[in-house]
């Protein structure tokens, strides 16, 4: 009797132990905010693909609930840390067409540019994302004049239209050597007048000069030369646009 007593307390103990470590464990609720939760947990973890599920579930299975826009936005962000941008930029646009209202839009917007950017080759390649990722920034700058984000969109349109004047300059330069030098001067013209702020303005500026003596025009060369000096004054090219100069005034007399 006393042993059978000894076995029900050990089982009544067993039990309770049981249960006070069961519920100190965080249980799994399959909800809205579980599975965002949970995505976030993955996501922080670097597991993009299994974080990606769990997004894509809250967007589907919860669409009205206040975690959709905030798993739309995440779910972007697992294609933009695998590196599939132009997805990820699909997916940030989702944000801006489907939670207009989100506080995460103005991020999304910015991140649609940074896709695009991410996606500009070197200058001698196509530049279509190039042009993209301006328009991108450019309009971000104009839908949030305000943002801390704007220094940063500003730089990356710099730099992006240095790649896009960079490019011009090299067909520029690709005419002069086969000896086409008036094509050489419209794609000059075209970075000093879409891109007279680009770091490779002064070789466009003095390149057109070159081409203009080439064709035996020495007063337009001149004309250009004087724009150059007016344009560049701290030029590094200064002492090539100098030499020309001495060219020119021989060839005028």
């Amino acid at each position: 009797m006393y042993l059978k007593r000894v076995l029900v307390l050990l089982s009544v103990l067993i039990s309770v132990e049981f249960w006070s470590c069961s519920s100190t464990k965080e249980v799994f609720a399959p909800s809205a905010e579980g599975f965002f939760r949970r995505g976030m947990e993955l996501y922080n973890k670097g597991d993009y693909v299994k974080a990606k599920d769990d997004f894509d579930i809250v967007i589907k299975q919860f669409p009205a609930s206040e975690y959709a826009d905030s798993a739309q936005f995440f779910l972007a962000q697992t294609y933009y840390k695998r590196g599939e941008y132009l997805t990820a930029a699909f997916e940030f646009e989702n944000v801006s067409r489907n939670y207009p209202t989100s506080r995460l839009l103005p991020e999304a917007r910015y991140n649609i540019a940074l896709c695009y950017a991410a996606r500009s080759p070197r200058p001698q390649l196509d530049q279509e994302n190039t042009k993209k990722a301006i328009e991108a920034f450019q309009m971000f700058i104009d839908y949030y004049p305000t943002s801390k984000l704007v220094n940063d969109a500003e730089k990356q349109i710099q730099e992006l239209r240095n790649k896009l004047a960079k490019k011009n300059l090299e067909i520029a330069q690709l005419y002069y050597t086969m000896g086409y030098y008036k094509a050489a001067i419209i794609y000059y013209d075209v970075i000093l007048n879409e891109y007279h702020d680009s770091d490779v303005a002064d070789q466009a500026a003095l390149g057109k000069v070159r081409a203009l003596l080439e064709r035996h025009r020495p007063n337009d060369a001149r004309a250009a030369l004087e724009k150059f000096y007016t344009m560049f004054p701290n030029s590094k090219l200064r002492s090539d646009a100098d030499k020309l100069a001495e060219g020119l005034q021989l060839s005028m007399k």
